[in-house]
Formats: structure tokens, sequence, C-alpha cells
């Protein structure tokens, strides 16, 4: 059965490495299959069908399928971003003056296994928006300095269009100047895309899409196709990708994926050292890493294939670009 529709690749996720083996024609080793992990597995057939090896040598294996070094990160916080501590009301994190970031559900395509929200996901935090739209509407009408609404999830693009629409024109109409959408859907389910959402939301333009491409072999035909959509709609269109260990850690492969994202109208805007959420220590790189790759980078790329690389200091002041950093047996030395 061919799946080609968005709502066919969300209703036959796969939730196993023995069904991606099925898929794909690979070798199935039993030993590899269901792994520990809190957070399960489900992939869309579409981005498992990416996967070229059924081991952690793979890229996509390893952002899809649970490794049993997840097991082994008890001791790191459940918050580490303390997104919880800025949350005025459930659902909206604000910890800029003038901008906050709202959760509109904590569902999925695809589940990575580098989810800053993955312990927000295990506990089964409020996600729905319905439940917590009305209330956080009430809140920016006392606070008129928030003047930008990140939309995010999980990942809001799961939803239906008019449930979309509804959550952006509500926003649009309580005053919001800008409005960005994170989605990993160009990414994890181009399909989604399509050009009656393109249509229905340009209505609200301007609306900035924030992608999340890691690797270059997620930038497809089929991907391409999304951005495409998304570009010639009018909406200007950001990538933050995640440093991780084994993924994506050398300039080479990065510097292939930056330059694919601006042939594709996609601007590279940050690079993330990978937040130090519990079961996500096997992705984490030294922050040397980091600073050798940009270094790196900037001898070969031109500047608007250059993202801003970020840590994320939230008890302090945010995201930082360590660009204004260096680093020393793993510990950040800022400059003021």
């Amino acid at each position: 059965m061919k799946i080609n529709s968005w709502q066919q690749q969300l209703n036959n996720r796969i939730t196993s490495v023995k069904e991606i083996c099925k898929l794909n024609g690979l070798a199935y080793d039993k030993n590899i299959d269901e792994p520990f992990s809190s957070m399960r597995m489900f992939v869309t057939p579409y981005y498992a069908s990416l996967i070229e090896k059924a081991d952690y040598s793979d890229p996509i294996f390893a952002m899809t399928v649970p490794s049993p070094e997840e097991a082994k990160s008890e001791q790191n916080s459940c918050d580490p971003l303390e997104e919880e501590k800025y949350m005025p009301v459930p659902g909206l994190i604000r910890r800029y003056p003038d901008r906050a970031v709202y959760t509109a559900t904590l569902n999925c395509a695809s589940r990575c296994r580098h989810c800053t929200r993955r312990w927000q996901i295990i506990k089964g935090a409020c996600s729905d928006w319905r439940e917590t739209l009305p209330a956080v509407l009430e809140y920016l009408k006392k606070e008129p300095k928030v003047e930008e609404i990140i939309i995010s999830g999980g990942d809001p693009l799961i939803l239906p269009d008019d449930e979309i629409i509804e959550i952006i024109s509500s926003f649009k109409k309580q005053g919001v100047k800008t409005l960005r959408l994170g989605t990993r859907m160009p990414v994890t389910c181009p399909m989604r895309i399509t050009d009656e959402l393109c249509q229905k939301m340009k209505a609200f333009s301007p609306i900035w899409i924030q992608t999340h491409f890691n690797h270059p072999k997620e930038v497809t035909t089929e991907a391409k196709e999304a951005l495409s959509k998304l570009a010639d709609s009018g909406f200007p269109i950001n990538n933050q990708t995640v440093l991780l260990k084994g993924v994506n850690d050398d300039a080479d492969t990065l510097e292939k994926l930056f330059r694919l994202l601006v042939q594709n109208r996609v601007r590279p805007y940050y690079l993330f050292q990978c937040d130090k959420i519990p079961g996500t220590e096997h992705f984490w790189t030294p922050l040397e890493t980091g600073l050798m790759i940009m270094k790196e980078l900037r001898e070969r790329l031109s500047g608007i294939a250059i993202p801003t690389f970020i840590v994320d200091r939230p008890a302090l002041d945010g995201k930082v670009p360590l660009s204004y950093a260096t680093a020393k047996s793993n510990e950040i030395v800022f400059t003021e």
C-alpha cells in the first residue's frame, strides 16, 4: 500500500526496528529491537525509509531508535532548561520580556531521541491547545510587552489545518505582532506541507517558519518540495540544527547540510549545543568540538550559510552565542 498523504503517514507510523527493516529490506537483528526507553519510539514510514543501515552508525536510525544509553542519564535534571520556572500559565514559556514560546501540543509526527521536551512528554504535561490557549490569551492581554510568539511543541503542524489557523488567528487578534512556527514536518513528514495549508496560513502573514534539519540525508526531493511551497508562499524560513555526536559533529557534514539549505531558500539560523536533557548524553559533544567546527565552516562558507553557534543557559541569560566564548576542559569561559 502506498502511503501518500500526511494523514496516512501518521496513521501508519512505525514503532519497532523490525518494521523498519521490513520496510527497507534490511537485515534484522533482534538484539537491537526495543531498547529501553521511557519515551516510546514512533516514526513516519517516509522518514524511516531514509534509514540505510539498522544500526546507530546511520544518522537517521540514531535520531529515531532508542539507544540503550538513554537509560544512563538519571542523574541529570528533568527540566534542565527550567521551562516550568518560566511558565506563567500552562503552555506558555516566557524567558524574555518581549517574546514567548507557546507549546500548542506535545505530539509529533516522529519522535527525535534528542528531544528537548522529552521529559514533559514522559510525565504527560498539559499539551492540548484547547485547554491552554484561553488562559494564554488572557495573560497576553495583561502583558503588552510580549510582541512575538513562537508556536511550538511537539509539532504544531501535526494538528489539522483548521486548528492551526484558529491558533494563529487567535494570536493575531490578540495583537501579537510577530509569529514564528516551529516545525520538523518538512523533515519527517514533508507531505504535510500542502498547498491548502500554505494558502490558509498566507492570509496571516508574516509568519516565520523555523525548521529543524540536522543532516544532509534529510534534504530529500520531498523535503525540497515542501520547502519550496513554504518559500513560494512568502514565508521566511530559518533552520535550527542540533549538534549531535555521531550524527553531524564534523565540518564536512554540516557544510553539506548548510549549502543544501541555502540552495532551498532556508537560512541556517542556529547550531545548538545539544541540551543536557536526561536520556541524551550519548549525543553530547565537547564544546571545543563545536567551536572548531564553526572555525572550519567560516573558512569554507559564505556568511548566509553560517548559523550562530548557541548554548542555552536558562538560569542566566538564555541563548548565548558561543562565537563570543572560548571553551576549556568542556567549560565555557565568557567574555563580557
